[in-house]
């Protein structure tokens, strides 16, 4: 491991899912924890997850790593900047190729690595081949193998399938309810969708299968002043509830005002690969703005020991992250009020981004028109 010298005064700046937050209780969290399985490895990854940025430990592999089956998606949704780069004619468009896919998790295989995301600017579920990825995955040891989706391309067939495979958790992006879900996430209507995810669970059930955990996501002002009701809504589904602060999500960096003392943990979790094999700088570097290695040409380990990422994290330590374009264009590191909301009888913590929070509900009047593949 690669220990890197370090101060108080940024040790103390140091953020964890700082803008991302739970509306279930304790008890509630602290059981699909215990549902997660592989218990001691899960503590360990939180522990290298959590606490080694804060003292600028590189681990010896990335613990886990974001991979992008699809980068397409069939939805336009006004807070997505893959919305943003389509409307501006931006080319990033495609599927993971197996042959690549195989030689990552292969890698993947005899490290450190704990956990893999099979997702990230688009839908995997248009991947006709996700399926066959999971189960490559599991196969070859993979603790946690996980994916973000929009849910609208479920299927009772396809569900049963994923169920099948071995998935661990299914995470599902769902902004609003009832009439406000459906223009945030058109051409999904919620009564359908609520019922696609209801058969993961259900079907899970008949199988007698612990996973996939379900986790549903909402941006904040698509049910605020709901919480409640949108909690209720999946009770008996979903074992976590989360939310996460509203963003203003844009590829020109004109649009951010950013904490200039704020340092990102992700250089010292964390790797990133495009659907055609690019390491990019981080989740937030949408727009390929840095790229720190070829798959095709090193093996992940040397892209993350390598000189590229070294000099990211020292920016990142001395606080000259905004020197790299993915850190301007992000919204991270943006200036943070953190409040408290009513949910019920209890208080949960929330935040909120000053001078860069956008209202999703706001947004949808206005919404762009943006042209989406037919043939998705």
């Amino acid at each position: 491991m690669n220990h890197e010298p370090c101060t108080m005064s940024y040790l103390m700046k140091i953020k964890i899912n700082h803008d991302y937050f739970s509306l279930n209780n304790k008890v509630e969290n602290v059981l699909s924890f215990i549902r997660q399985g592989n218990i001691f490895s899960h503590i360990m990854d939180r522990i290298i997850w959590n606490y080694f940025p804060q003292f600028f430990i590189t681990p010896p592999f990335p613990t886990h790593l974001e991979i992008e089956t699809s980068s397409t998606c069939q939805m336009s949704c006004p807070m997505c900047k893959t919305t943003e780069m389509r409307r501006r004619g931006v080319k990033f468009q495609g599927f993971m190729d197996m042959e690549l896919y195989k030689k990552i998790i292969d890698e993947c295989a005899n490290s450190t690595l704990y956990s893999i995301k099979l997702s990230w600017r688009g839908e995997p579920l248009l991947n006709p081949r996700l399926v066959e990825m999971i189960t490559y995955a599991k196969k070859r040891g993979i603790k946690d193998v996980a994916f973000l989706t929009n849910g609208e391309r479920l299927t009772p067939k396809l569900t049963e399938d994923l169920v099948n495979a071995g998935l661990d958790w299914i995470s599902i992006s769902f902004d609003g309810m009832g009439d406000t879900y459906n223009k945030i996430r058109k051409p999904a209507i919620f009564e359908e969708t609520l019922e696609k995810i209801r058969y993961i669970r259900a079907y899970r059930e008949t199988q007698r299968r612990k996973k996939p955990l379900i986790r549903v996501q909402s941006v904040h002002s698509a049910i605020m002043g709901q919480e409640q009701e949108f909690l209720n809504l999946w009770k008996g589904v979903a074992e976590r509830v989360n939310f996460i602060s509203d963003q203003k999500r844009s590829i020109d960096h004109k649009e951010y005002r950013h904490d200039p003392k704020f340092i990102c943990p992700s250089p010292w979790q964390r790797a990133c690969i495009t659907w055609d094999g690019k390491v990019v700088q981080c989740f937030g570097d949408y727009m390929e703005g840095n790229i720190l290695g070829y798959i095709h040409e090193k093996s992940i380990k040397k892209i993350w020991r390598g000189k590229p990422f070294t000099e990211l994290r020292g920016l990142m330590r001395k606080g000259k992250r905004l020197k790299t374009m993915p850190c301007r264009t992000c919204s991270d590191g943006g200036i943070l009020e953190e409040e408290e909301i009513t949910v019920g009888d209890r208080k949960v913590k929330a935040a909120r981004y000053i001078h860069q929070a956008v209202n999703v509900r706001e947004m949808i009047k206005n919404k762009p028109r943006v042209s989406c593949d037919k043939k998705l």
